[in-house]
């Protein structure tokens, strides 16, 4: 590595500037900004690759980086009896200050050595000072040639994930975004590259007369550098610690140190009996499908692992998980599924205090079901503490976040969430409802685009995608949004409706494009909350608070945005608006 001559201060505007000063690359740059604090600034309200840095801050940061590799000069002492004749026998210099002057080097040698030493430090494989912080566990193999025996592969896999994602100094890559890479050819630096992780975790499972083996090894994926292997069987009552021991192993290898609170967490995992652990890893296999029917038998085997031990945490986490995206799927979040998550998460709670999965599906249940912002807050607090690599925790707490105005730390938390999950369509859509709540309907169109590159068939985002068009006045780009959507899914707007809100458009324009919306909404499942949004849009107060009062009494979830709809603008002056506002428990943005 090496810093630009120059001693002229200058300003560099950009990353590849800033790369070239030190003779490096911009990826490593960028690494050195998040993980050693060089001195780089953001443009006043630019995007973030609006960046520059000063070249004197450059070259101080590196002065300290190196001043941090040479020894200081050792204080003179006092020779010990008997080193005269040592003295004597091999010529050496009778006085300390001597001995010290016989292995001084001149100054610009010894900068010379420091860089050297800083750059083999910072890009040798491995080096402790360009350490791994990134990490991605892909799936494991089932080698048993058995297809019914993936679930145990998959499960082993998210276990292993999730123990990993305890460990605070480390990025892991989430279950949904490493799925993908199951069947895959690509190789683990291109891999690495798409994930932006600088180490991967690869292996394969099988059953075993006694119980499971896991064969895994660790690869640097930055340098094509094997790092560690090794091979654990256990029985299956066992497994939870074997996922424990490989963790805690991992973590050593790429010399990461657990905090105090991490190794007591680990410390105080506890066996579950053989088959509750096996019932738990079906249910979470199907629980991953994310389908009707896959929540369905996934219900079942976790009620099944329950039933086999009622000690274990895991299955009443997993009952809770089912349970809030049966309410989820389903748009009856006033249901009694939420009570049934909220049950299954208190005994979880109950088991293991720690258990972050827990915290935070009680977390949603008191958004969700109760609108309780200040408990809901509290829960995801204590989930993310718990695993901070939880990207559903992040993307939860992000929806908190955005509802209740605050829309600068809802886009960083949900910001977090697509980058442990970049390859998650829902996070992808969701970043696009909390950036159409901020306002920032451009952006917004950019992140449905993404959910939608990576499941076409998913029709909510060109939905959403419509009322971002519709709320910049592009409304020949939400009719086409639409259509897709009523291709995709009729549940809201069918073809039938959508020519006729395009033919209402053709002759009158947006007016005419409100009205034949709202006439259509009479076939939404919930339309209370959506056709005050049209009346709102189309000066029709009275009937905007009317609908939005069914929608608080029907515990429509969409009511939760009334604070970021800008169709209800010229309303909050209104005392209704306020009295509404109080009875969500909302307060009124400031």
């Amino acid at each position: 590595m090496q810093a630009g001559s120059e001693h002229q201060n200058r300003r560099l505007g950009s990353w590849k500037e800033i790369a070239a000063f030190f003779d490096s690359d911009e990826s490593t740059v960028r690494r050195w900004e998040k993980d050693r604090g060089l001195p780089v600034h953001r443009v006043p309200g630019g995007a973030g690759a609006k960046v520059f840095a000063y070249t004197d801050e450059l070259a101080r940061w590196l002065k300290r980086s190196t001043d941090e590799l040479v020894e200081p000069k050792p204080e003179p002492v006092e020779p010990a009896i008997g080193a005269a004749e040592a003295r004597a026998d091999t010529g050496a210099a009778t006085t300390p200050d001597a001995a010290w002057r016989k292995w001084r080097v001149p100054a610009a040698a010894l900068v010379a050595l420091v860089l050297l030493g800083t750059a083999l430090l910072l890009f040798a494989p491995g080096g402790d000072h360009m350490p791994i912080r990134a990490i991605a566990v892909l799936p494991l193999h089932n080698i048993t040639g058995d297809k019914t025996q993936d679930y145990l592969a998959q499960g082993m896999t998210d276990e292993l994930i999730t123990d990993l994602a305890r460990i605070s100094s480390l990025r892991v890559v989430s279950h949904t975004s490493v799925q993908q890479y199951a069947d895959t050819r690509k190789s683990l630096s291109t891999i690495a590259a798409e994930l932006d992780v600088d180490a991967i975790v690869e292996g394969s499972v099988m059953r075993t007369p006694n119980g499971i083996r896991v064969n895994v090894q660790l690869l640097d994926a930055r340098h094509d550098r094997h790092i560690w292997a090794d091979v654990l069987e256990r029985n299956m009552g066992d497994a939870t610690s074997m996922q424990q021991e490989l963790a805690e192993e991992i973590a050593a290898q790429i010399g990461v140190q657990l905090t105090p609170f991490e190794k007591q967490y680990f410390a105080g995992r506890h066996a579950v009996s053989p088959e509750s652990f096996e019932d738990y890893l079906q249910g979470r296999y199907y629980w991953n499908k994310r389908t009707p029917d896959g929540l369905s038998k996934a219900e079942t085997y976790f009620k099944a692992a329950v039933t086999a031990d009622t000690a274990n945490p895991l299955a009443y986490a997993g009952l809770a998980d089912t349970y809030l995206l049966d309410s989820l799927y389903s748009s009856t979040a006033d249901s009694g599924t939420l009570e049934k998550a909220r049950s299954a998460a208190a005994h979880a709670l109950a088991l293991d205090e720690q258990l972050a999965e827990a915290h935070c599906s009680m977390a949603y249940v008191l958004f969700l079901k109760d609108w309780n912002f200040a408990g809901a807050e509290r829960e995801f607090h204590r989930a993310l503490v718990l695993n901070p690599n939880f990207a559903t925790a992040h993307q939860w707490y992000a929806e908190v976040l955005s509802v209740t105005g605050r829309h600068e730390a809802a886009i960083a938390e949900v910001r977090k969430a697509e980058e442990l999950d970049p390859f998650s369509m829902i996070i992808h859509h969701q970043a696009g409802q909390i950036l159409q709540n901020a306002r920032d309907y451009r952006k917004a169109i950019d992140e449905y685009t993404k959910a939608e590159a990576i499941d076409p068939a998913f029709s909510q985002p060109h939905d959403a995608a419509a009322m971002a068009w519709r709320r910049l006045g592009v409304y020949d780009k939400a009719i086409a949004e639409l259509r897709i959507a009523a291709r995709l899914d009729d549940r809201f707007f069918g073809p039938a409706a959508v020519d006729q809100i395009a033919d209402a458009y053709a002759r009158s324009g947006p007016r005419g494009f409100l009205e034949e919306t709202l006439a259509e909404r009479r076939f939404y499942p919930q339309p209370a909350y959506s056709s005050a949004l049209d009346q709102a849009a189309l000066g029709r107060w009275d009937a905007a608070f009317a609908s939005l009062q069914e929608a608080y009494r029907g515990h429509n979830l969409d009511t939760l945005s009334i604070l970021c709809s800008p169709e209800f603008d010229r309303m909050r002056s209104d005392p209704r608006y306020t009295s509404l506002l109080h009875s969500i428990g909302l307060r009124r943005a400031t």
